[in-house]
């Protein structure tokens, strides 16, 4: 993959049984259904080197959550969208999300990765999801269970990394932070170019995802660019609302960049400080990004303001590509702080387009200049 994980050694190795051997150096797997996704998912998480796993574009429907479960500070990227070609699995990557699907099927969790380091580790890895969609999963709320599709988390005091770049999180359930519970004790959260829409917390809140990040060292905090969050539904607990939820220590910040947040019940976003816990209060900031109601005990300190109806093409079935006739094309903020995103969009579109950004999870790639001033 493309500038986002380190230079990964060794070939490309395609799982069709359970590993026999766990890898020493760094690996790339290639996988093309669950048993060998989730052998894949053991073998890099008993290895302290950083891999990627591939998935061949298709439907992974597990009959049980899959995990990732790791004591140690190797990178893990699940990558998605890849095809064979001339015979050669996972040859080459297709940039559109919709194409590979981790499912509950409505019955479970879909994915954990958790960082668990014994005393002797100093250092921690940096989990990554790109170009893939989490969809149908279930945490049972009377077991409390958080992230209906995807729970990340560390709850030690050593730096780790979660990134989401181009990921579909949809239609998912649980008892807090439907889509996903992301939980960084010292950390950096990162969110791009990703699309969360129609997931719920029926007796609870913060539909679409949870995210909380106490302390830092380097890049700190919880990230959100060029992504859209929409019709999120939840019983708006403790008056939280239904959109996202964060949860920042001293020193953290929440930065929302070129966002879109629209028809989340109750509230879209919802800021917590940590004081009442020790650890301090942080701040939320937003720029070129459209948030209706807040909810919560910090102030999001907005800049550039978006405003009305983003007009996508059709959201009630989850189509949020702006229309032409949107006020929200090229609207958006040309560079975003902390890393980069990548060249396309979730439909795998240039994510840039007359030297501008469109705000939300989709550049438009109609819309024309001529007719937008008016000439015929």
């Amino acid at each position: 993959m493309t500038g986002i994980i380190r230079r990964l050694a060794g070939s490309c190795i395609a799982l069709c049984t359970c590993a026999t051997a766990l890898p020493t150096s760094a690996a790339t797997y290639c996988v093309t259904n669950v048993p060998e996704l989730q052998a894949a998912l053991s073998a890099a998480a008993a290895s302290s080197a950083d891999d990627e796993i591939k998935l061949q574009q298709g439907i992974y429907a597990a009959s049980q959550q899959l995990l990732y479960n790791s004591p140690n500070p190797g990178w893990a990227f699940l990558t998605g969208g890849w095809i064979q070609v001339s015979g050669t699995p996972c040859a080459q990557q297709v940039g559109i999300a919709a194409n590979t699907i981790l499912t509950g099927s409505g019955q479970h969790q879909v994915l954990g990765m958790l960082f668990n380091p014994p005393g002797s580790v100093s250092a921690g890895p940096r989990y990554g999801l790109q170009n893939l969609s989490i969809r149908d999963g279930y945490g049972d709320s009377a077991t409390f269970q958080r992230g209906g599709g995807l729970q990340m988390a560390s709850y030690t005091d050593i730096q780790v990394e979660f990134w989401l770049d181009n990921v579909i999180v949809a239609n998912n359930a649980g008892y807090f932070g439907g889509g996903a519970d992301l939980y960084a004790r010292r950390g950096l959260i990162r969110i791009v170019n990703s699309q969360f829409s129609n997931n719920s917390a029926p007796t609870s809140a913060t539909a679409h995802f949870s995210a909380i990040s106490l302390a830092g060292d380097g890049p700190n905090g919880i990230l959100i660019a060029n992504s859209t969050f929409a019709n999120g539904q939840c019983a708006g607990l403790g008056g939280r609302g239904c959109g996202i939820g964060a949860m920042l220590g001293a020193g953290m910040r929440l930065d929302l960049i070129n966002s879109l947040f629209f028809n989340n019940a109750v509230s879209d976003v919802n800021i917590e400080g940590a004081a009442a816990g020790g650890f301090g209060n942080g701040a939320a900031f937003a720029n070129y990004s459209l948030v209706g109601t807040l909810s919560g005990t910090l102030p999001l300190n907005a800049t550039n303001a978006l405003g009305g109806d983003p007009r996508f093409v059709d959201a009630p079935n989850q189509d949020f590509r702006l229309r032409n006739d949107s006020p929200f094309i090229n609207a958006g903020l040309g560079a975003i702080p902390i890393y980069g995103y990548l060249g396309y969009d979730l439909s795998g579109s240039l994510r840039t387009r007359f030297a501008a950004l469109d705000p939300g999870a989709y550049e438009n790639q109609t819309w024309d200049l001529i007719f937008a001033n008016g000439f015929q």
